[in-house]
Order: C-alpha cells, then sequence, then structure tokens
C-alpha cells in the first residue's frame, strides 16, 4: 500500500483533519497487522513442511546406525519374550535369539554323548541366574541328514557359567553325526523354567 497515495485521498475528503489523521492511522495499523499475520502463516507453514524432512533425516540416521553396529559385530542379541495363551492372557517368558551367547561343543563317551554348554557372559541376564541347564529341543541327523534321534536331556547344575549335559546314544549305531539344539532350558529354585532359544550345531562320531 502506498502510504503518499492514501493521505493524499484524504486530503480530498473534506472533514476535519483530525479525523482524516485518524483514518490513515488506522489503515496502517491494519495493513501492519495484515502482514504480521501472512508472515506468522508462511513461517508455520514453512516449518510444517520442513518437520517430515527432519524426522525422516533423523529415523535415517538412527536405521543407519543401527545397521552399521550390526554389520561391525556381526552379531544379533538375545532378548526376553512373553509367552502368550491362545487368550491373550501372558502365562511366562521366554528368551530368544541366543546363539552367540552359548557355546557348544560335544565328546563322544562309549554310548553317551556329553553336550558342553558355555555362557559367553555368565554374569548377564538371563544366565547369572541359571542355576541348572538342560536340552529341551535337540536332532540328531546322519550323514544324509535324515533324523535319527530328537528329544530333550535333563538339566544338570551350572558351575562356573558351564553345564556338561548327558545325551544317550545307545540306540543309535555307530557313525557320523550332527546334533542340532534349537533350545536350552534354564532352571532356578522357586522360579519357572526359562527356555532359551537358538541354533546350535556341532559334529561328532561315535
Amino acid at each position: 500500500m502506498d502510504y503518499t497515495k492514501l493521505k493524499a485521498a484524504a486530503a480530498a475528503i473534506t472533514m476535519p483533519e483530525e479525523m482524516k489523521h485518524r483514518i490513515v492511522r488506522n489503515c496502517k495499523t491494519q495493513i501492519s497487522e495484515l502482514r504480521k499475520e501472512t508472515a506468522v502463516k508462511t513461517r508455520k507453514n514453512t516449518a510444517f513442511f520442513k518437520k517430515p524432512a527432519v524426522i525422516f533425516a533423523a529415523l535415517a540416521i538412527s536405521l543407519s546406525l543401527s545397521v552399521g553396529a550390526l554389520a561391525q559385530t556381526d552379531v544379533l542379541q538375545g532378548f526376553f519374550k512373553d509367552i502368550i495363551n491362545g487368550r491373550g492372557a501372558v502365562t511366562g517368558t521366554a528368551y530368544e535369539q541366543a546363539s552367540e551367547e552359548i557355546g557348544m561343543s560335544a565328546a563322544v563317551n562309549g554310548d553317551t554323548l556329553t553336550v558342553q554348554a558355555v555362557f559367553s557372559e555368565p554374569q548377564a541376564a538371563p544366565y547369572r541366574d541359571a542355576e541348572r541347564l538342560g536340552i529341551e529341543e535337540y536332532r540328531i541327523t546322519d550323514a544324509s541328514g535324515k533324523c535319527v534321534k530328537a528329544g530333550a536331556a535333563e538339566g544338570v547344575t551350572v558351575v562356573d557359567g558351564q553345564a556338561a549335559i548327558t545325551v544317550r546314544l545307545d540306540d543309535i549305531a555307530d557313525g557320523s553325526y550332527t546334533l542340532l539344539v534349537t533350545a536350552f532350558v534354564s532352571e532356578k529354585k522357586a522360579d519357572q523354567p526359562l527356555k532359551i532359544s537358538g541354533n546350535w550345531e556341532c559334529a561328532f562320531t561315535k
């Protein structure tokens, strides 16, 4: 708005000078408020369009860091998970993805296979609470990959973060085999047994 033209238009109108000045001042005020309102709306709109971009950038950085950390360590950390029944109620807790947290080896002595399980971090949860450790799910396959035995093995006392679990082989012929374990079970007095899932594999010869 051209204030010079506004003043000239006001001067051309026959009315008291004070009223003319008041009209000009009111026009100036309205124009100023309109400009402020427009500026505020512009800033809000700009902020609105910028926020998704900023959020996306932050998420991308976070995802990149997570993937980078996984690529550097090549280790997937275990985690606790609720056990839920068919009605949706929580009935217990399990520990999953523990493959990198328990080491396993096996040695044959006659008709007995001794499975040595070693916790990589005995003082970390859930291993610090393990008083006994057994095998909840295992399979034994022959050289062709055929399953010749499957079952569970009774828990034994954990000593210094290790447990020597026994698997009977008296019903298996001599030959080369592979032991596949998909779940251990940790036991502690007065607590529910804790299933520890993962994938462990060990070859042996009887």
